[in-house]
Formats: C-alpha cells, structure tokens, sequence
C-alpha cells in the first residue's frame, strides 16, 4: 500500500514538471528506487529548500527501523508468550516482543506513510 502510495505521488509530480513517462512501466520499482526517484524529483523541484530533503531523509531511516523489526517478527519469530511473543534476532539472541511495541511499529508506519504522502 505505501509503494503504491508513493508510486502514484512520484506520477502526479513526474506530470506537473512535464514528464509523462510512467514508473517501472515493466517491472515495479521497490522502495529504495521510488525514494531515490522521489529524493530527485523533489530536489528538482526544491533547489534552494533543503529541509524537504532531510524530511525525506528521516523518513528513510525511519522506514528502515521498522524494516529491521519486521525482519526480527518474521525470520525469528519462535513462540507465542504472554504478553507478545518471542524471537531470535540475528544474533540469536532471545528477545521478547510485547503487543504494544508491535502495535507502536504499526502506528509509527502509518505516521511514516503520512509524513511521505506530505511530501
């Protein structure tokens, strides 16, 4: 949902600068292309603002926080416990992941996506 987001946000600014192409006409670009395009695009746009530019920034690495826990719930998942549940990270170590923090990382890509489309 959010490449499709800011894939249709990179189309609508690629045709107010006067380009019509479409993105990845064959292949659908993934997240790291549609940012870098995204970044250009609006560098562009913005020469002498540079605070879009660190927006854009803070918004990739915060995309890239929630990519690292993602990765823990899905490759180290190990049990259901009270309260959350229990994963390996890739260090193997054990870790304990409540329901609130998860529901945090839900809320916090939500806020991530705003922050995107705000652009």
């Amino acid at each position: 949902m959010l490449e499709q987001s800011l894939e249709a946000k990179i189309a609508i600014m690629r045709e107010a600068m006067g380009d019509v192409r479409t993105v990845g006409a064959r292949t659908r670009p993934g997240m790291t292309k549609l940012m870098t395009e995204l970044r250009t695009i609006v560098s562009m746009r913005d020469r002498r603002n540079a605070s879009v530019l660190t927006e854009i920034s803070d918004i990739e690495r915060d995309m890239q926080r929630i990519d690292r826990f993602r990765s823990l719930i899905i490759g180290g998942f190990q049990q259901p416990a009270p309260g959350g549940f229990i994963c390996r990270d890739a260090r193997n170590n054990q870790t304990h992941v409540s329901l609130e923090q998860l529901e945090a990382e839900i809320a916090s890509l939500e806020t991530v996506a705003q922050r995107l489309l705000a652009v």
